[in-house]
């Protein structure tokens, strides 16, 4: 498994026009046709960027790689089904995880650790080390994207309460990094 974390502003506009000419049919019609310039941004950066590692990653041309979401929105390589990945973005940040095996990864900007949100979300073990650390919104933002990541992987969605998943238990193993003010998550089935 590998993960990349970039930023959207550090991709020119030579490289944004690459990317919008590898832009899968299905996602170049969504691209076209949103009115919301960050939705468009994103839509282009997030495919190009994960077109672009997969075909460094695995040796393949950018123009043989095809994606495609399931029923529950988790993108997949439809074109090399033995190649899994997952997106996701907040702010200026983009991350992209590349594995053999299912992959979920989540970035977030550390946010407030508010205590209806903690209680709603968190099992007991994580209320615990949440309220017994030094920095309770590095720690919430931390399991919250744990939790992300993990249903990412599982590709089901938000299928069941997050607060039935218990991001403190060592059967899961994370991978979990801190770049500037935001941290990035990042779990393998």
């Amino acid at each position: 498994m590998k993960y990349y974390i970039t930023k959207m502003s550090g991709f020119s506009e030579e490289k944004q026009r690459e990317f919008f000419s590898f832009l899968d049919k299905e996602k170049k019609a969504e691209y076209l046709s949103s009115s919301n310039e960050n939705r468009k941004k994103s839509i282009l950066l997030s495919q190009g960027f994960a077109k672009e590692k997969i075909a460094e990653d695995y040796s393949l041309e950018k123009k043989d790689i095809i994606f495609s979401v399931t029923p529950f929105g988790k993108p997949y390589c439809k074109s090399h089904g033995e190649i899994y990945f997952s997106l996701s973005h907040s702010g200026d940040f983009l991350a992209l995880a590349v594995s053999d095996k299912d992959v979920g990864i989540d970035i977030e900007k550390i946010r407030e650790a508010k205590e209806n949100l903690v209680n709603r979300v968190c099992c007991k073990n994580e209320k615990d080390e949440i309220f017994s650390s030094d920095k309770p919104d590095t720690e919430f933002t931390k399991i919250w994207t744990r939790k992300e990541a993990y249903l990412k992987a599982l590709g089901t969605g938000i299928d069941r309460e997050l607060i039935t998943i218990d991001t403190t238990d060592e059967k899961l193993k994370f991978t979990t990094e801190i770049t500037e003010n935001f941290i990035v998550s990042v779990f393998c089935l």
